[in-house]
């Protein structure tokens, strides 16, 4: 690229000889030309264009006609999304923009890209009398954002579709089957739903403890419950797993722990301690609690803890009801 610049007859350019080039022109052209990164320059009033060898692949069949034309002639199909940076950027002002999608021409057809764009002004004392521009294609990796959403969202839908027929089977099988006993296993069911739609949300990435929590006690209660604990990634499965734990033990509160009567009252917190996460569950103000009488899936669930495996201390006291959860930190975001 140097050997075709220094062979260009720049003469026929606003910016004249190469050898009387200002300084300021000389030393930006010697930044650009020393950068990995796809650059280029655009210069004076025109905007002529000066381009790097990583520049080159960006530019397709247009190169090498584009070397030392107005970037208007050059870009003229998306002219009208570069000239307002390209003002900006005269007006002193650094541009900078990520994933900016434009239809462009420069292989014989039209196609959709996205850039990653910075325009800074250049400086010749107080005037400003060029852009330097460094520019990023991104177009392959947005193209793949769009397909996993696209997957995500569809995964999502037929979950749902499944849990709704999973929904309507029991009721058709269990019809017989005490109405308590149905409720619970549609609340259940509708716990995943609600988790599962947290997770479409952040794209199966997993979700956040305190939003999991809030959420699960939300669904059920409108009375305050205090959550407190600091921001702790988990993954979608153990995630799953804790909007379980924090719906069951809820429902019991509500039922027949501390939320069943107007004065009870409910904590959760969750803190780190010599690696491992310890969330806690405490009622206060209601009746006392009692172990249960047989071993369902409820206590079941929450006697296998936030992980499946155990860690799990349930209490029975006169002050009600209370339960720990310990898990080493290294495990929260297993898949």
């Amino acid at each position: 690229m140097p050997a075709l610049i220094d062979a260009f007859d720049w003469a026929t350019t606003p910016l004249g000889p190469k050898r009387d080039w200002s300084p300021a022109l000389s030393i930006t052209y010697e930044m650009m030309m020393g950068m990995g990164f796809a650059a280029s320059v655009m210069w004076g009033p025109e905007r002529t264009l000066l381009y790097n060898g990583a520049y080159i692949p960006l530019l397709g069949q247009k190169h090498p006609n584009a070397l030392g034309r107005p970037l208007d002639q050059v870009w003229h199909e998306v002219w009208d999304d570069l000239r307002p940076l390209t003002e900006r950027a005269l007006a002193g002002e650094t541009v900078f923009l990520e994933d900016l999608p434009l239809t462009m021409v420069r292989n014989g057809y039209s196609e959709d890209t996205c850039w990653v764009l910075s325009y800074s002004p250049v400086r010749d004392g107080d005037a400003i009398v060029g852009i330097l521009n460094i520019a990023i294609e991104t177009t392959e990796r947005v193209r793949g954002e769009q397909h996993r959403q696209m997957l995500v969202d569809e995964c999502g839908h037929r979950v749902k579709n499944t849990l709704a027929l999973v929904q309507a089977v029991a009721r058709s099988t269990l019809s017989g089957v005490d109405r308590d006993v149905l409720e619970r296993f549609d609340e259940r069911l509708n716990a995943i739903a609600k988790t599962q739609q947290t997770l479409d949300e952040k794209a199966w990435n997993g979700g956040d403890l305190g939003e999991i929590v809030r959420d699960a006690v939300g669904n059920l209660v409108r009375r305050p419950v205090s959550i407190s604990g600091p921001s702790v990634h988990l993954s979608p499965r153990v995630a799953q797993t804790v909007a379980l734990i924090i719906h069951e033990l809820t429902t019991n509160a509500f039922k027949h722990g501390a939320l069943a009567k107007p004065g009870g009252r409910v904590s959760v917190d969750w803190r780190f301690d010599e690696g491992e996460l310890v969330l806690t569950w405490i009622e206060g103000g209601g009746a006392p609690a009692h172990p249960p009488l047989k071993t369902g899936f409820g206590v079941k669930l929450l006697a296998r803890g936030l992980l499946g495996c155990g860690g799990a201390d349930l209490r029975y006291g006169v002050e009600g009801f209370s339960a720990t959860f310990t898990a080493p930190a290294s495990r929260l975001t297993d898949s």
